[in-house]
């Protein structure tokens, strides 16, 4: 669908929540977006006299251009209007979103690897609606909610609705992967502290980009800045605090990584022989794997498959061939289709990458 055309109604969870609220709803569907909102956290919203209010087709673009691929789609086209203010650090995003209602969709077939990285979502006015992999959330001011690039998801507001948007590749949060994993799409509460201190970095980053020439060594310093409070926010949302049971799980999750990572040459790693070296039951392991983004097979051959990129990138191999048996792969040819599925690029040209 382009931004263009009317959609006749959004899919999937979202059509049945909208003939719930259209009626309460359609007042504030597509009306001219009121500039003046306070959020309901007692968070004043950035000024926004100097951004320019774009119609659906430049809404589209923008918002593709800023995140990623995403279908977007609107109730009425012609009456829609949204502004964008982005920040750009050096790995970071940083993004004032006001819109009124919008949908978004993020298909199959642009989920995937390519651009491995979270969305940090923190609504200032309005609700906003998510699902990803089973889960649905609404997001309420005063919260927020984490986004994985990885899978499909979908994202929509009924109503005008102002957000603050952090884009943050997986990379720089290496040691926070456990609570992303169990967080993603849950709606997290910000609270005091940390939280309460991102949202407020967000607009001084903004209005700091925006209305001055900042060095290099500047925007790195800010963007430091701004990666320990996303740090100290996932460490421990309000959500988020584990109980025991959650730590036994922990601990036997690290078992299992610890033995996947040390036999990964291993063809044999299925479900049924990891569970037994770490002495639990195959259905217990996959129950391990539930709630997470992936299930236990496509966890090792990600594995598998990032060790593969590794030892390709350091050169240390004679052929590819060798490389596919180091990772657990007896075939060549299957293990370069699925590198190349998985990276966008042949094992032969990894150097190059």
């Amino acid at each position: 669908m382009t931004a263009n055309q009317k959609p006749n109604c959004y899919q999937s969870t979202s059509n049945q929540i909208l003939l719930e609220d259209k009626t309460n709803d359609i007042a504030a569907h597509d009306s001219p977006i009121n500039k003046n909102l306070l959020s309901a956290s007692g968070l004043e919203m950035p000024a926004t006299d100097k951004v320019q209010t774009l119609d659906a087709f430049d809404w589209k673009y923008t918002i593709n251009e800023t995140y990623f691929n995403l279908d977007v789609s609107f109730r009425q086209p012609n009456k829609f209007s949204g502004f964008l203010q982005h920040a750009k650090l050096l790995e970071i995003g940083v993004s004032h979103y006001h819109a009124n209602t919008v949908h978004y969709n993020r298909g199959r077939q642009s989920a995937g690897y390519s651009d491995d990285s979270i969305l940090m979502t923190f609504p200032l006015t309005g609700d906003v609606r998510f699902t990803q992999k089973g889960r649905q959330l609404t997001s309420k001011p005063g919260q927020f909610f984490i986004e994985l690039s990885s899978l499909p998801y979908e994202f929509y507001h009924l109503q005008e609705a102002a957000l603050y948007v952090i884009k943050v590749p997986l990379v720089l949060l290496t040691a926070q992967m456990s609570t992303i994993e169990r967080q993603f799409a849950r709606s997290l509460t910000i609270d005091e502290g940390a939280g309460r201190l991102l949202v407020f970095q967000m607009k001084q980053i903004l209005t700091l980009i925006h209305n001055h020439q900042l060095a290099e060594l500047e925007i790195k310093i800010l963007e430091q800045q701004l990666l320990n409070l996303i740090i100290l926010t996932l460490s421990a949302p309000k959500e988020a605090m584990m109980s025991s049971i959650s730590c036994i799980k922990s601990v036997h999750l690290k078992r299992i990584e610890h033995y996947v990572n040390l036999n990964l040459a291993n063809s044999d790693l299925t479900p049924k022989a990891v569970a037994a070296a770490c002495h639990i039951s195959a259905r217990y392991l996959h129950k391990l794997f539930f709630d997470l983004p992936y299930t236990f097979s496509e966890w090792v051959r990600e594995l598998r498959l990032k060790q593969a990129n590794h030892i390709l990138k350091s050169k240390s191999y004679v052929t590819i061939d060798e490389v596919a048996h180091r990772v657990g792969y007896a075939d060549q040819s299957y293990f370069s289709r699925i590198y190349k599925q998985y990276f966008g690029y042949a094992p032969r040209d990894t150097i190059q990458k």
